[in-house]
């Protein structure tokens, strides 16, 4: 970006966000980090407040609320209408207006869930990287104009659990076959991107040209999911512990990429483009809950407040997560991927009475200077699988430099065919 008149340049929270928020978000070896080379900055943070808590090491997290940015797989166990709001102000040690605020519509019946942010819809959502206000001066200080820089990203994605869709596609067909997604699944899926980075207007460039740029990316994912022992929903594999404590046991692996289709964004000159990063993401999951027999649970529910119960169950929940993140970019000089250091990340969530949640993890990039604890807490309501809402929020570090940021996200979820199933006292399962 050139300034007009012969002017200073941009000084302001454009500086502070430019030369610092690289740092923040990899390495100040920008030789060796793909991250600290990538265009458009924004599609490296990741919206989930809940993620952010355990160590951005959710990409198999298939359980609870919260849409994961990193594997939309994880979409086809969103079930109902689901609406998340997130803002985390970044670098506040440098500057005080430069925030990250993300707002997320899920959808999910079936086993196919889809996400909205900003696409197909434009008014439906989106995600905003704002850098604050700068200001061009000339070359004696003079003010010659204030201006906000940004990256508006918009998102559509869509996930399907292959095993889960068949058996209710089946079932509309009129063929019965066992519930074998009880068991696992496979889920796959899909998302586009269209990012749009406005760094600076016309009327402050020595060239009268905006220094902006758009690009649109495109990630995919899978994920595994097993169950192998499920007290809770169907007792009867184990009788003599389900008469003692009801569990469910499950595990998941999930893999993803991000921009699989290498993009690249220009700003001035189409000729002089830069390379986004593509990250491979692999993570796995565990996943432990506990609650009373199913003889209680059906006393309970038989007086009058008995389905308050359903507020509370499960009882106990533990999660343990870990991924490893790669990431890569563009060699002009070989044609192909130079890959950078293999990031490590942990997590873990632990959820009393279905209300409250604890989050803590771990971020070790060993050639950036992200490394550290993370931690959270969130609180939340929910009835049956009907209706609910949760606030959730984050403490990670963001560099070595720099303090650590606190996150916070609030959502509200909506499943209308649950709710017309118990007015007309259904009991098929949504």
């Amino acid at each position: 970006m050139s300034p007009r008149h012969g002017s200073n340049g941009v000084r302001g929270t454009l500086i502070a966000a430019v030369l610092f928020l690289p740092l923040a978000l990899s390495s100040p070896a920008v030789a060796q980090n793909p991250e600290a080379e990538s265009g458009a900055q924004s599609l490296l943070l990741d919206p989930s407040v809940r993620s952010s808590a355990m160590g951005h090491s959710s990409n198999a997290v298939f359980w609870g609320s919260g849409s994961n940015w990193s594997n939309p797989a994880l979409l086809a166990y969103r079930r109902g209408v689901e609406y998340e709001w997130g803002r985390t102000q970044l670098v506040p040690q440098i500057a005080d207006d430069v925030f990250f605020t993300s707002k997320r519509l899920t959808l999910g019946y079936w086993g196919v869930g889809f996400l909205v942010a900003g696409k197909p819809i434009s008014s439906v959502g989106g995600l905003r990287l704002d850098y604050g206000v700068s200001i061009a001066t000339d070359v004696d200080g003079n003010e010659l104009g204030r201006f906000r820089s940004y990256e508006d990203t918009q998102a559509f994605a869509t996930g399907a659990n292959l095993l889960e869709f068949a058996e209710h596609a089946l079932k509309v067909g009129g063929m019965e076959i066992p519930a074998l997604s009880r068991y696992g699944d496979v889920a796959v899926g899909w998302s586009e991107k269209r990012t749009h980075v406005f760094l600076a207007p016309a009327d402050v460039t020595l060239d009268h040209v905006a220094a902006e740029g758009y690009v649109t990316t495109h990630d995919s994912g899978v994920l595994v999911r097993l169950t192998p022992y499920d007290g809770i929903d169907h007792p009867g594999t184990l009788p003599g512990l389900d008469r003692v404590l009801a569990g469910r046991l499950e595990g998941s692996y999930g893999g993803s990429t991000q921009n699989y289709n290498n993009a690249t964004i220009a700003y001035v000159d189409p000729n002089q483009s830069d390379p986004v990063a593509r990250i491979q993401i692999k993570g796995w999951a565990a996943h432990a809950s506990f609650d009373l027999p199913q003889r209680y649970r059906e006393n309970i529910r038989a007086h009058r407040l008995g389905w308050l119960t359903d507020m509370i169950s499960p009882l106990i929940s533990v999660g343990r997560t870990g991924s490893k993140q790669l990431p890569l970019i563009p060699d002009a000089t070989t044609g192909g991927l130079r890959s950078g250091t293999r990031i490590r990340n942990s997590g873990w969530e632990v959820t009393l009475a279905n209300i409250y949640s604890f989050r803590g993890g771990k971020i070790d990039d060993p050639v950036g200077t992200i490394q550290g604890e993370t931690s959270g807490w969130g609180i939340g309501l929910h009835l049956k699988d009907v209706a609910g809402f949760n606030y959730d929020r984050a403490t990670i570090p963001q560099s070595i430099y720099l303090g650590p940021v606190h996150r916070k996200a609030l959502s509200f979820y909506f499943n209308p065919l649950r709710a017309w199933d118990l007015v007309r006292g259904g009991k098929r399962s949504v």
